[in-house]
């Protein structure tokens, strides 16, 4: 969600590029996919694929991308921002891997906003504090910082490879920041069945580092035996649990607005449908090759949209989806 002060991102183009997506969206539930796919309003942009530590339950720190690895060519990265500045409002510098590992991340945060293109990223934290130059000087709009653990026995549990001090160290420089050239900053906690009962003291890091938002997120599991990792109080839970099995607890409904509003693209420029898409298994073309409107309204995306709209449950990546 745009703050106020980032109204400068808005344009009667891009209110104009939403009203026609909420269109889009009302006619597909409906069952209506005859009109022309309108160009997304926000897109996920990966940096790179390659990150710092090992996560026990992510596909990239473990080494179980099937996907080659690898950093964005930025001379296509600028193209698709050129293409796509009258109608994209927010950029998210983010999608497997870790943005501080890729060089010209700052380059990358200032080419949007010289565009009028809201930017954040989201961090695991650990290289925060040694790339603060860059976050003064590229000023992106909003980092989310991922913090699951306020020791470094409960933070290392999932974080394989970090130590929790770094990121209270990058928390504390970003604090330092004068106002003007502090991001917004979004603290996100995963919370797991062993750290929990750290919940109550975010608080206090909220007043400490001057934070402006504390997220706490539900844990994605891949298989029965992650279970373990679930927190107990089921709030905290988007799965139940019934005889060793897992099941979502919200069930699928036929439609899905991240897929028609946004867009996920990868490293190497390939199109997927959404960051739940992580080997790009249903990818729908190149933007190297393809503008991205051509390959919103190419017949395989158009058949994925019917897909989702009328029978979601049969697609893979969204049965772990909690859209």
């Amino acid at each position: 969600m745009l703050r106020l002060k980032n109204i400068r991102y808005i344009s009667l183009s891009k209110v104009l590029n939403i009203l026609r997506l909420q269109k889009f969206y009302r006619k597909a539930k409906h069952g209506n996919f005859s009109t022309e796919v309108p160009p997304p309003s926000f897109a996920n942009y990966e940096p790179t694929n390659i990150c710092n530590l090992a996560c026990k339950m992510c596909p990239s720190g473990k080494g179980m991308l099937k996907r080659p690895r690898g950093t964005a060519d930025m001379e296509l990265y600028k193209k698709f921002i050129l293409e796509n500045r009258h109608t994209l409002t927010n950029i998210m510098l983010h999608f497997q891997g870790e943005p501080l590992m890729f060089q010209q991340l700052g380059e990358m945060i200032s080419f949007a906003r010289q565009n009028r293109i809201h930017t954040m990223f989201s961090t695991n934290g650990q290289l925060l504090a040694q790339n603060i130059d860059l976050i003064r000087n590229a000023r992106p709009d909003h980092i989310i910082v991922s913090l699951d653990g306020l020791t470094d026995e409960t933070y290392t549990k999932y974080r394989v490879g970090g130590k929790v001090q770094n990121v209270f160290d990058g928390l504390e420089k970003l604090s330092q920041l004068p106002a003007n050239e502090r991001p917004y900053i979004e603290l996100q906690f995963l919370v797991f069945s062993h750290n929990e009962h750290e919940i109550p003291y975010l608080q206090k890091l909220e007043k400490k580092y001057r934070i402006d938002k504390i997220t706490l997120k539900t844990a994605q599991i891949y298989d029965e035996s992650q279970i373990e990792f679930l927190p107990n109080d089921q709030k905290y839970s988007r799965y139940n649990i019934s005889n060793g099995k897992f099941k979502l607890k919200k069930s699928q409904e036929n439609h899905c607005k991240r897929l028609i509003f946004g867009t996920t693209i990868c490293f190497d420029g390939r199109v997927v449908p959404c960051c739940f898409d992580k080997d790009a298994d249903h990818e729908f073309g190149n933007i190297s090759s393809q503008s991205l409107a051509e390959i919103r309204n190419s017949e395989k995306f158009r058949n994925f949209v019917k897909q989702v709209f009328t029978q979601r449950n049969g697609i893979d990546i969204c049965n772990n989806c909690t859209e």
